[in-house]
C-alpha cells in the first residue's frame, strides 16, 4: 500500500484540529451534557410533576358543526360535481386542506410554551452531539489484523450517535 505525502504544516493543522476537537468533546461529555441533563430534569420536574398535570389541561372549546348543514353542503357539492363532471384532484386537495368545518381549533398554550422552551435546548444538544460524533469517528483506529473488538464498540457508538439525527424535530 502506498502512503500519501502530506506537508508538515498540513499535518500540524490536522493534529491541532484533532486536539481541539478532543478537548471540546471531552468537556462536552464530562460537564456540558450532565449539566444540560440536570437542567432538563429540573424543568421536567417543575413543569410535568404529577401534581401539575392538571395545570396542563386546557378547556376543549371545539364548536360542533351542525349535521344538517354539513349534509346540505355535501349534497350541494355532489350535485355540482354531477353537473360539471369529475373535478380535478387538485381542487379536492384544496377542500381537504381547508381545515375543520367548525373553524380553527385552539392549541394548548401551556404545552406550546413548554415546547418553545425545550426545542431550542434540544437543538443545541443535537448540534453538540455532532462534535462528539466526529470525535468518536476520529478515535476509530485503522482496521488491521488481530482483535478489533474496540473498533466494533466504537463503530456501534457512532451508529447510535447518528441515529439521534433521525429523531423527529
Amino acid at each position: 500500500m502506498t502512503s500519501i505525502d502530506i506537508r508538515p504544516e498540513s499535518k500540524k493543522m490536522v493534529d491541532d484540529f484533532c486536539t481541539r476537537l478532543t478537548k471540546e468533546a471531552e468537556t462536552l461529555v464530562t460537564s456540558f451534557f450532565p449539566q444540560k441533563i440536570a437542567e432538563m430534569e429540573m424543568l421536567l420536574k417543575k413543569s410535568f410533576s404529577t401534581d401539575g398535570l392538571a395545570a396542563l389541561k386546557s378547556p376543549l372549546d371545539i364548536p360542533m358543526p351542525d349535521p344538517a348543514k354539513e349534509e346540505a353542503k355535501r349534497k350541494k357539492k355532489e350535485e355540482k360535481e354531477a353537473k360539471e363532471g369529475k373535478k380535478e384532484k387538485d381542487s379536492d386537495k384544496e377542500d381537504e386542506d381547508a381545515g375543520p368545518a367548525c373553524g380553527p381549533i385552539p392549541c394548548n398554550e401551556r404545552v406550546e410554551s413548554l415546547l418553545k422552551e425545550i426545542k431550542p435546548q434540544i437543538q443545541i444538544l443535537k448540534e453538540k452531539l455532532n462534535t462528539v460524533s466526529m470525535w468518536v469517528q476520529l478515535q476509530i483506529p485503522k482496521i488491521e489484523d488481530g482483535n478489533n473488538f474496540g473498533v466494533a464498540v466504537q463503530e456501534k457508538v457512532f451508529e447510535l450517535l447518528t441515529n439521534t439525527h433521525t429523531w423527529p424535530n
